[in-house]
């Protein structure tokens, strides 16, 4: 006689489930940002015990508090759970084929990157035949602010989340403005162009991917020999494929 094997229910934690719902209202509330109060009320616990989750949550760098009031946004450390997330779930070897192609039809190498660690890091990429190529592998990190995918992502994130990733870097004041002028410029035209930066002689353009929340999780990039490559002439084919890349990962929500 056959017995049925039943499957023992999972004995959950329960201060680490209502963290969880912590970081899930915030991604629901159409502001993004709540007060002790409210998240109380929504946990149905007590203030005080609505705060010390709060408080082990700002710790680890998943929620901050707003400069502006007593409410609590996501943090970076989400931002960077969720690229990496992105990474093992988006970002693999199937998106090669569409690199091959980009670099067939641009004849110059093309990456795509994540943030991690506030720094940006290749994750895919697919090198030109050039002998006179970009010769950067994945798994370089390239620095946030100073790059074309950094500066892609950081111009397709909500203000508040773009500024406290700023704020993380610790930059110098000539470096924080000239980095948030090239961001804005980035966010009007849809892309973000670098010459010479962060590796001298090389230029490029990125642009953002967007998953289906319309979230910028990685960044898209065409570089060559500042000699020969002007990264503006690319910027329909970046866009376009682009926007081939987020539609794998949901519907299409790139500019």
């Amino acid at each position: 006689m056959n017995e049925r094997i039943q499957r023992a229910e999972p004995r959950l934690v329960g201060s680490a489930s209502r963290a969880l719902q912590i970081i899930e209202l915030l991604v629901k509330d159409p502001s993004h940002e709540l007060g002790i109060t409210q998240l109380a009320r929504e946990l149905g616990v007590s203030k005080s015990t609505t705060h010390q989750l709060v408080s082990t949550l700002v710790a680890h760098g998943f929620v901050d508090q707003c400069d502006d009031s007593s409410r609590y946004r996501l943090g970076i450390r989400m931002v960077e759970a969720g690229t990496v997330a992105a990474t093992h779930i988006g970002f693999g070897p199937a998106l090669i084929p569409i690199l091959e192609e980009l670099v067939r039809r641009v004849r110059e190498t093309c990456s795509i990157g994540v943030i991690a660690n506030r720094d940006v890091l290749l994750v895919q990429r697919v090198e030109a035949e050039s002998i006179l190529r970009v010769d950067l592998k994945a798994g370089t990190r390239l620095p946030l602010h100073n790059s074309g995918i950094g500066r892609a992502i950081l111009a397709a994130l909500p203000a508040p989340a773009r500024d406290h990733t700023l704020d993380s870097l610790a930059l110098d004041a000539d470096e924080r403005r000239a980095t948030q002028e090239a961001i804005d410029e980035a966010a009007l035209d849809g892309y973000s162009v670098v010459r010479n930066i962060p590796v001298d002689g090389i230029s490029a353009i990125a642009v953002a991917i967007r998953n289906q929340n319309n979230v910028p999780v990685a960044g898209l990039v065409i570089a060559g020999p500042t000699f020969r490559f002007e990264p503006k002439a690319y910027s329909d084919i970046a866009l376009e494929t682009a926007r081939i890349i987020s539609e794998r990962l949901g519907p299409n929500r790139v500019r």
